[in-house]
């Protein structure tokens, strides 16, 4: 979960943490049998942290994207979305994450939740919840994390990393060598077509 909390730093940068009223965010990350993940972050504010979030990024998404992939430039990320609600003053942001998952040493599965202890509640066989108050916020913002792990993981538990922050740890199949393959051939499609285009561009211009 280090990629959501990078994400929530961003879209939260600008908040006045000066006001009583206390913001709501909903985070969901669902991961895929490869790894990948589809990220949704939702939020509500009042009404002056909606004027200052809606100046920097709500009436800007290249904005806000371009701040999300500067974060993160050790990921991949796509298929950005952002719906307003003005009337509410909400907001639901939405992308994919490719390679949030890691493959330990031992060949199991790692997420991530870069949280010491985390309290969390089991919704189903592989959805859980964690339900957290940042203290740089002031209790002024309380987050929900929805974690949906893949229907293929299996053997999972809840463990710790070096540092003493919570890791989920699960058993599932390594991605085939398909996928990347299919991935490849659309490169070298691309280069060999750019290639084509050159050597017809410079034969025209040699006739």
């Amino acid at each position: 979960m280090k990629i959501l909390i990078k994400i929530i730093i961003v879209c939260i940068l600008f908040f006045s943490t000066n006001s009583n009223a206390q913001s709501q965010q909903k985070i969901e990350m669902r991961i895929d049998s490869i790894g990948n993940a589809k990220l949704t972050v939702s939020m509500t504010m009042n009404a002056q942290q909606w004027q200052v979030w809606n100046s920097n990024y709500g009436n800007n998404p290249s904005a806000l994207k371009r701040d999300i992939e500067r974060s993160m430039p050790a990921y991949f990320l796509d298929d950005f979305k952002l719906d307003k609600d003005d009337m509410n003053r909400s907001f639901n942001l939405s992308l994919n994450a490719y390679g949030v998952c890691e493959i330990n040493k031992r060949g199991k599965w790692i997420v991530d939740t870069d949280q010491k202890n985390a309290q969390l509640t089991e919704l189903t066989e592989n959805k859980y919840m964690l339900v957290s108050s940042p203290i740089e916020y002031s209790g002024n913002l309380q987050q929900t994390f929805i974690i949906e792990l893949p229907n293929d993981a299996k053997n999972i538990k809840v463990d710790k990393d070096a540092y003493g922050k919570s890791v989920f740890e699960f058993d599932m199949d390594a991605p085939t060598s398909s996928f990347n393959f299919v991935q490849l051939s659309g490169i070298l499609l691309l280069v060999i077509g750019g290639t084509w285009f050159g050597k017809n561009t410079i034969s025209k211009k040699k006739l």
